[in-house]
């Protein structure tokens, strides 16, 4: 039994009972076949940031390192003014520093090429896998477009035929893919500390200020925060 224990006892065990819907269990299942010994995977990581609290779906820990695996189901998150929540929870994620890079993957690219979706994760992020089992994976051509990752696949009919298709994987990550826009949220979150994103996304709809507008408000509200251009803001320390 203690031998079982000790084996069973790694950075890849996880609570199951956390795990929120089989798109989750599915990736998971499958890309700790290939994570190094050092990498800890955590399901439902617990997330605070100045518009509220959140969790992570599945974040991957090697070192100090924390990347962010999100899960996306159709039927959430399709809609505009959720993919605009989403938009707007990770840019916070980021810009405080609680994960470096987040991932948005499709529910239907996990069931039908989750092969090709840790691949791809595995291409950008090689410190957290095995490289040796890593390189078992079939390789694909990956096309970066800004924050969309695209591998080009085709997919079999029913009836036999192949239809070109493509998995599209959103990677985003403050240093590479920066958007001045994210600027606007974080500050009209400084600016606003006392409202959550849903009632923030109403307040930019009816009152829709420039970045320089938005940097005076912030420094006449909190005199003692004092920020001057976006480098500043981008180089705060909590």
């Amino acid at each position: 039994m203690d031998i079982l224990r000790e084996l069973l006892n790694t950075n890849h065990s996880y609570s199951y009972e956390k795990v929120e819907s089989p798109i989750e269990q599915i990736l998971l299942n499958h890309i700790i076949k290939y994570l190094s010994d050092e990498t800890e995977v955590i399901v439902q990581l617990p997330i605070k940031t100045i518009s509220g609290n959140f969790r992570a779906d599945i974040a991957l820990r090697n070192n100090d390192k924390i990347i962010i695996l999100e899960c996306d189901g159709e039927e959430f998150h399709t809609k505009e003014i959720n993919k605009k929540y989403d938009e707007w929870r990770d840019t916070l994620i980021l810009f405080q520093k609680r994960a470096e890079t987040i991932y948005r993957i499709k529910g239907t690219d996990i069931y039908n090429n989750i092969n090709s979706i840790i691949y791809l994760i595995y291409k950008f992020e090689p410190e957290f896998f095995n490289t040796e089992y890593g390189e078992t994976l079939p390789k694909k051509e990956i096309n970066n477009i800004r924050t969309e990752k695209r591998i080009n696949c085709t997919f079999i009919n029913n009836d036999g035929r192949e239809t070109p298709s493509s998995i599209n994987v959103k990677r985003k990550n403050l240093k590479s893919d920066f958007d001045r826009f994210w600027l606007k949220y974080v500050l009209y979150s400084l600016t606003y500390p006392e409202k959550d994103i849903k009632k923030l996304i109403e307040l930019m709809k009816s009152k829709h200020y420039e970045t320089s507008k938005l940097i005076s408000m912030l420094n006449q509200k909190f005199p003692e925060f004092k920020i001057e251009d976006i480098k500043q803001l981008l180089n705060i320390k909590e």
